[in-house]
Parts: C-alpha cells; sequence; structure tokens
C-alpha cells in the first residue's frame, strides 16, 4: 500500500512539473512564431498585435468617458462609432487587392493596428488636457 502510494506520489509530481514546463514555454512559443516565416504564423501574431492595441484602445476610452461630462460622453462616443466604420472601411479598402490571399488576415490586421495606435494616441491626448483649456476634449466638465 505504501508503495503504490509513493508511486502515486512520483507519477502525480512529475505531471506537475511536466505541466510546469510546457507553461513556461508558452511565451517561448508565442515568440517564435512571430519570427515564423510560416504565413499562418504570422497571421496570428498580426491579429495579436491588433487585439493588444484594441484593449488599450479601450481601456483609454473608458478613462475618457469617466472624465468628460454627459454632453461630452455622448459626442464622444458618436465620434468614436463614426471612427470605428471610418477605420474599418479604410482597412477593407488598403487591403481590397489580397482578400482570398494568404497574406490578408496579416495585412488587415497591420491596418486596424495602425490606425488604432493612432486613436490610442489621440484620445491620450485628451486625457492630458488642462481643466481650463477650452480647445481639449478631455477638459469638458459641462
Amino acid at each position: 500500500m505504501t508503495a503504490t502510494i509513493a508511486v502515486r506520489r512520483r507519477i502525480v509530481g512529475a505531471a506537475a512539473g511536466l505541466a510546469a514546463i510546457l507553461l513556461a514555454s508558452i511565451p517561448a512559443l508565442a515568440a517564435d512564431r512571430c519570427e515564423s516565416m510560416v504565413q499562418s504564423d504570422l497571421n496570428e501574431c498580426a491579429r495579436a498585435d491588433y487585439r493588444t492595441a484594441d484593449a488599450a484602445l479601450n481601456a483609454v476610452y473608458v478613462q475618457l468617458m469617466k472624465k468628460v461630462g454627459p454632453k461630452t460622453k455622448e459626442a464622444l462616443r458618436a465620434a468614436q462609432k463614426a471612427w470605428l466604420s471610418y477605420r474599418d472601411a479604410t482597412c477593407a479598402l488598403e487591403t481590397m487587392g489580397l482578400e482570398g490571399g494568404s497574406a490578408y488576415p496579416m495585412e488587415l490586421s497591420g491596418c486596424l493596428k495602425g490606425l488604432t495606435d493612432a486613436r490610442t494616441k489621440a484620445l491620450t491626448a485628451y486625457l492630458a488636457c488642462k481643466p481650463d483649456d477650452v480647445n481639449c476634449v478631455g477638459a469638458f466638465q459641462e
């Protein structure tokens, strides 16, 4: 009975060790995929980069919405909705010639990321407004 318990403990310990090694290697695998010459890996890395940029944009947008007054919130919401339509239409246009090709997802994600990064920078600037700056969206407390 004691030998059986000892064997089980060794198996569980080995399994835990293997799991730890596998989990530790995930970031390395992700980095390797981004340096891959395989298009599907490049597509996934570009998609992940865009998702990161989109999350950053959403975080800044939420911060800004908390800072401004009700009238500005309404205007900001409308502007953001229009900007999202612009971004999506612009990237669809700019990648139109690649539709159906293996690099299309990578190029589309790259376009989306670039425009999203620019929008994040613009909204971040609004967060830095001084309260007495009558020309800065982030200062509108109405």
